[in-house]
């Protein structure tokens, strides 16, 4: 993490860096403790027109609305209740753990996660590991209590955690790509 940020200081002397903190300045994004080190645009919101990055690395956005913060909450699931339904993009998040076969945890620590749920038949064309780095077009999904041990989540798992969450992010297996 130092290391990826002392790089970042290191690689941008003198192009985007400058004006993207600038244009930053009043931006939402820093609310995740992980924001400091990848925000170079500043942006919160998705943009089709970035290259693919949806805003900044490290995010999951639904609408103008940056999901991963609202799952750390003591109460997330009023906060997550708020873009349910919504498409949401993942952008160069991290997959944090893959306790099913179907399923994983992305975000940046163990309170500031969500589950996506893949779907879609047959096999998915990229095998998903721990310590990757996704991108993904899915949707903000709520779900009954009971959900985690409907994909095979234990206790250790997060199960208590998915459950309090009640939402999760559906993404079509096709939609998932190692990001760049």
């Amino acid at each position: 993490m130092i290391g990826s940020l002392l790089l970042s200081q290191c690689g941008d002397d003198g192009d985007s860096d400058t004006s993207g903190s600038s244009a930053g300045a009043g931006s939402s994004a820093s609310t995740s403790p992980e924001s400091g080190s990848t925000s170079r645009s500043g942006l919160s919101t998705a943009s089709p027109n970035d290259g693919g990055a949806s805003g900044q690395p490290g995010t999951i956005t639904a609408g103008d609305t940056s999901v991963l913060p609202l799952t750390a909450g003591a109460d997330p699931a009023p906060a997550l209740a708020q873009v349910s339904g919504q498409p949401a993009q993942g952008s160069a998040v991290q997959v944090l753990s893959v306790p099913a076969d179907e399923g994983f945890w992305v975000g940046t620590s163990d309170t500031e996660r969500i589950w996506v749920q893949l779907t879609g038949s047959g096999e998915s064309p990229y095998q998903v590991q721990e310590g990757d780095t996704v991108d993904f077009q899915g949707t903000v999904v709520a779900h009954s209590p009971g959900f985690a041990q409907q994909v095979g989540l234990e206790v250790a798992e997060g199960a208590a955690q998915l459950d309090a969450q009640g939402h999760h992010l559906e993404v079509d297996k096709t939609s998932v790509t190692l990001a760049d």
